[in-house]
């Protein structure tokens, strides 16, 4: 069982390491991967890895020295962990270049022999060791010089080749009495160039049409296919097509182990191609991101094969040092899923919760007893502060109004009002939101529902909850004029006569073609600030950089740009006393919150479509300065794809007033999912 957290992905999954890469020899001169490493290095190395409580396994090459081999095969045998054979540096080094480059895919009918007997070799040695499985390469790709004709005979010699391999291992394993070893081809780069590999195979769509013939033309059920992470951004707009995670898919029926690693795909980096670095290394190819969407494709497929760490230190770095590095970042990329993979299949359906009943109920309301919103104005009970320890959890709840309804690819989910205010409805069911900012429209249907409730009898959702107002909602997204944002939304006189809590302004600042409307927009930031300042009205001011692309208004998420329009929006209005912020989450986050002394609340942005984006995200903010006082966000609770917003808007709430972790504020969520369904209930009574 491997060392950490309870991990609740990837258990089914015995990760082991490149053991000759990790250790390629003292002063690194790869005498390891040359099967000629000393024996006291050697033993000492695979016993260090054995001896890990992470490794479930352990990944080797040849080792030329049949007694030291003896002695490396009793270590593995006693330890019982899973032993992996690379015949990959036996091919790749070719020592003395006894084989043609093309290897194992020669269209030279005594080359490809030499090279399949050099595998053979290679069969005999795993079984010697205890090994599982052979891993192999197919050969430097001939090119297409000549058409593809070259290419075309290079495969026809690799299956060939392949079928032999795969017959042998399966008779020589029935002659020693142990299961058949599997074998797997590994897919590398086609990249002509110093530092990658320019392997036959290659793109996955080759790769497949081997396996498909080794499988179901050649009947060889101990074959398969290895994908190296490694590999993949090396493909990336050099040599054809990118691939990307997306390709698993396609693999999936094949796929018997898996590599992760990094590259370098700069050309100027010393480390340029397959360099295996780790993956902080400064040029990594591979981080966290890519790492992450590489073990959630492995986890959409339901891989449940071995899965290899591959890094190589540099001259003058430590093995045991990158390892643990190596290890730490797999940890981390896990516990980030574990987060994602715990919620399961839960599908929230906004109509068992807010139905076309209770939506009817209010539009009668609004025609025949709109006054009603007064009323249940008056009688809502008001926090006696703002904050409950100087912290504030707000659901954001007034994009519609400025021509935002898209969230992911449904360019209008926040059209359908049922849909919205069911489940702005749904979060503030829950205790543990502080409040709601919304637009004029949707506060009011807040109020309407909170008085008919209790006309029924029942309890109220906007008691002890702040409420905020929207302002300015007239830069419409994608329209000529959007930096020309006025105030079109609430007042402050009449926030003030519904005892609202506080108002919301955005404040959008276009340094470029159309800063003619910011400076508009400023003036009518501040004559907003100065009269909720004159009625004790508390303002959250959302001061964003913005950019005009193709696509619209872009905002620039970056800590510099970020810092420069704080101080901007820090100083509108006659006074920054009652003023709080609402920033973006971006990297270096404590250099953008320590340009104010101002309470700042993070946003959420554009639905990310999934939780724990977002409450990572939220974690990691609220460590990054002391005046990170909580988040006000929207989409992302809204719609946290198919969750039950109630349960996310909670697991935000743990992270920001219980300074939980993102694992226990979704694991939280897990269990609260689905609870006070019947809030709603007497509506209808």
């Amino acid at each position: 069982m491997r060392e950490g957290p309870d991990n609740m992905i990837l258990q089914r999954n015995p990760i082991s390491l490149v053991h000759f890469m990790a250790f390629p020899g003292p002063g690194n001169t790869n005498s390891v991967q040359r099967g000629e490493a000393r024996e006291e290095y050697l033993l000492r190395t695979i016993q260090q890895v054995l001896s890990d409580p992470y490794f479930g396994g352990i990944e080797i090459t040849g080792i030329k020295h049949r007694s030291i081999r003896r002695k490396v095969a009793q270590l593995l045998k006693e330890s019982g962990k899973r032993v992996i054979f690379s015949a990959q540096p036996v091919q790749l080094i070719n020592e003395d270049n006894l084989i043609a480059p093309e290897d194992i895919s020669s269209r030279d009918e005594t080359q490809r022999q030499l090279a399949v007997a050099r595998i053979k070799e290679c069969i005999d040695q795993a079984l010697e060791l205890g090994a599982r499985a052979v891993g192999v390469v197919s050969g430097r790709d001939p090119g297409t010089t000549s058409g593809l004709r070259c290419r075309q005979e290079a495969m026809v010699a690799l299956i060939r080749s392949l079928d032999e391999i795969c017959t042998y291992a399966k008779e020589r394993a029935q002659m020693v009495q142990v299961a058949p070893l599997d074998i797997s081809l590994e897919l590398f780069d086609r990249v002509a160039e110093p530092g990658c590999k320019n392997q036959l195979i290659g793109p996955t769509e080759d790769a497949i049409s081997v396996a498909r013939q080794m499988r179901d033309v050649y009947g060889h059920c101990n074959f398969g296919l290895m994908y190296d992470l490694s590999h993949m951004p090396l493909l990336k707009g050099i040599a054809f097509e990118a691939e990307t995670p997306e390709v698993l898919k396609a693999l999936a029926p094949y796929l018997n182990h898996i590599h992760v690693g990094s590259c370098v795909t700069h050309r100027e980096d010393p480390l340029y191609g397959d360099s295996h670095p780790r993956f902080d290394y400064p040029g990594s190819a591979v981080g966290e991101d890519e790492l992450a969407a590489f073990i959630t494709a492995l986890l959409e497929i339901g891989y449940a094969g071995g899965i290899g760490i591959e890094i190589m230190p540099r001259p003058h770095e430590d093995s045991s040092i990158v390892i643990e590095s190596a290890k730490s970042y797999l940890e981390i990329v896990k516990q980030r899923l574990d987060v994602n993979y715990a919620l399961g299949s839960y599908f929230f359906q906004t109509r068992r919760f807010f139905t076309e009943e209770m939506v009817d109920l209010i539009s009668e309301t609004r025609i025949y007893r709109a006054h009603l919103v007064e009323e249940a104005a008056d009688r809502r009970e008001r926090r006696s502060q703002l904050t409950r320890e100087g912290k504030l959890v707000i659901l954001a709840a007034d994009h519609p109004a400025r021509n935002v309804t898209n969230v992911g690819d449904d360019g209008v989910a926040m059209g359908d009002r049922l849909d919205y205010l069911g489940r702005i409805l749904r979060v503030l069911a829950t205790s543990k939101i502080d409040g709601v900012m919304g637009t004029p429209d949707i506060i009011e249907d807040l109020l309407l529902v909170d008085y008919l409730l209790k006309e029924n009898g029942g309890s109220g959702l906007l008691d002890g909850k702040v409420l905020i107002g929207c302002m300015n909602r007239s830069g419409l997204a994608g329209v000529e004029y959007e930096m020309d944002d006025r105030m079109t939304a609430f007042t402050a006189e009449r926030m003030h006569r519904l005892g609202m809590d506080g108002s919301k302004i955005m404040f959008r600042l276009d340094m470029g073609q159309h800063s003619r409307y910011s400076i508009q927009t400023i003036a009518y930031c501040a004559e907003a600030i100065k009269r909720c300042n004159e009625l004790d009205l508390p303002v959250f001011l959302e001061p964003l950089p913005v950019v005009k692309t193709a696509n619209g208004y872009q905002v620039k998420m970056d800590a510099d740009e970020l810092i420069k329009t704080i101080g901007v929006g820090s100083a509108l209005g006659d006074s920054s006393t009652g003023l709080w912020l609402k920033i973006p989450y971006v990297p270096q986050y404590y250099r953008v919150v320590r340009a104010t002394t101002l309470p700042v609340l993070m946003l959420g942005g554009a639905s990310k479509g999934n939780p724990i984006y977002t409450i990572q995200d939220f974690e990691r903010g609220m460590g990054e300065g002391h005046n990170v006082r909580g988040a006000m966000v929207g989409r992302n609770i809204l719609y946290p794809g198919k969750d039950d917003p109630a349960a996310v808007a909670d697991a935000v709430c743990d992270i920001v007033h219980s300074s939980a972790t993102s694992l226990e504020a979704v694991r939280a969520l897990r269990e609260r999912r689905g609870d006070q369904m019947q809030a709603l209930k007497g509506l209808l009574d």
